[in-house]
C-alpha cells in the first residue's frame, strides 16, 4: 500500500529539498526530484500542478518554525537582548539540526525571480526582519543598547552575519558548529551597541 496523500506530500517537500542540496536551483527539475522520491513524474503531478507550487510548498516549509520561535519569545517574555540572542540561537540550531534546510535561505535571491515565489520569500524575510527590528526598538526605548542608531541598520547587521556563517557553513561542508558561531557573531555584534 503507498503513503497516504498528506504523508506522500510531505515527502516530496523533502525530496525537494534534498534534491536542491544536491543539485541547485538551476539545475532542479522535476524530473530529479521524482527520481529522489523513486515515484513518475505523473505522482508528483497528482500532487503539485507545477515545478513553482513545490517550490512553494518548500518556502513554506522553511518558514514554519519562524511563528513558533516568534511565539516562544513572547510566551517566555524575554527581555528584547534575550529574544534576539534566542531568534537568530534557534535558527543556527535548526539548520545544525537538518543542514539540507540551508539551501533555502542561499537560494532567496534566484528564488526572487518568479512572481509567486518572491512574494511569498518577501513576506517571510519581512517578517522576521520586522520581528527583529521592533525587537531592538524595544532595547532602545529601554536603554539597554545605544538610542543613536537606527533599528533596521543593526537588523541588517545580524541578519547579514547570520546569512554569511550559514553560507560559508554550507561551503565547509558544516564541518562547525553553526550554533557556537552564530552565538558568537549575536554577542559581537550586540556587544558593540550596548550602553556602558
Amino acid at each position: 500500500m503507498g503513503k497516504s496523500l498528506i504523508k506522500r506530500h510531505e515527502s516530496i517537500i523533502v525530496s525537494t529539498i534534498q534534491t536542491l542540496n544536491a543539485v541547485g536551483l538551476q539545475n532542479l527539475s522535476t524530473k530529479l526530484i521524482a527520481k529522489q522520491e523513486g515515484v513518475s513524474e505523473g505522482t508528483l503531478f497528482r500532487h503539485f500542478k507545477t515545478k513553482t507550487d513545490i517550490m512553494l510548498a518548500v518556502v513554506d516549509h522553511f518558514s514554519q518554525y519562524d511563528d513558533a520561535i516568534i511565539e516562544t519569545c513572547v510566551l517566555k517574555n524575554f527581555l528584547p537582548l534575550e529574544t534576539i540572542r534566542y531568534f537568530y540561537n534557534a535558527y543556527a540550531e535548526y539548520y545544525q539540526n537538518y543542514p539540507e534546510i540551508t539551501v533555502v535561505v542561499q537560494a532567496y535571491d534566484s528564488l526572487m525571480c518568479d512572481a509567486k515565489l518572491s512574494e511569498k520569500v518577501s513576506s517571510i524575510i519581512y517578517k522576521r526582519s520586522d520581528f527583529i527590528t521592533k525587537t531592538i526598538q524595544a532595547a532602545i526605548d529601554q536603554n539597554l543598547i545605544r538610542t543613536n542608531l537606527d533599528p533596521a541598520v543593526l537588523e541588517n547587521i545580524l541578519t547579514g552575519g547570520s546569512k554569511e556563517i550559514c553560507l560559508k557553513w554550507r561551503m565547509n561542508a558544516y564541518s562547525f558548529s553553526i550554533k557556537e558561531k552564530s552565538a558568537e557573531m549575536v554577542e559581537l555584534i550586540l556587544s558593540g551597541f550596548m550602553k556602558n
